[in-house]
């Protein structure tokens, strides 16, 4: 799916580190854009990126119960529990999304992040090569990650 305008602009902002002239671009929006689970989505990295946990634990939920067909709901949710140490009830709430959320190479990703945290080395390097098959990229992306820096030598020697 083509990202609007609007969108990208605001993206391209918070991938700079601007993050009030992000927020400011998404109040700015006409209000139904403004309440888009887009924007909500957007909205969310923002306070991620500020610090921002509870604030954006909170609106992921919603954006969860609300709109569940948009998957960051699940995925940034899981994310901020993860970050508050509630690394257990950040795999139940990514479990908790719809069958297609399985369709998403981050969130075998994440849950490969979150099964290391809570000392599960295999089952964290089974959902990573799932991620792997589904986005062969992300592997670059896996060998800098610190969350996954344990695995390094497993990720490098795989075939």
């Amino acid at each position: 799916m083509e990202e609007s305008p609007w969108h990208e602009k605001i993206r391209g902002y918070i991938d700079l580190k601007m993050l009030d002239e992000a927020w400011n671009a998404i109040e700015q929006l006409p209000p139904d854009e403004r309440s888009s689970p887009e924007a909500q989505e957007l909205r969310i990295i923002v306070m991620l990126d500020r610090g921002r946990l509870h604030d954006a634990w909170e609106l992921s939920a919603v954006l969860s119960d609300l709109h569940p067909e948009n998957h960051a709901g699940f995925i940034q949710g899981a994310w901020c529990l993860h970050a508050r140490g509630e690394t257990e009830r950040a795999i139940e709430h990514l479990n908790s999304g719809p069958a297609s959320l399985r369709d998403e190479p981050i969130y075998f990703y994440n849950l490969a992040c979150y099964e290391l945290a809570l000392g599960k080395k295999q089952a964290a390097l089974t959902w990573l090569n799932k991620s792997f098959e589904m986005d062969p990229p992300s592997r670059a992306k896996a060998l800098e990650d610190p969350d996954l820096a344990e695995l390094r030598e497993s990720i490098l020697n795989r075939d």
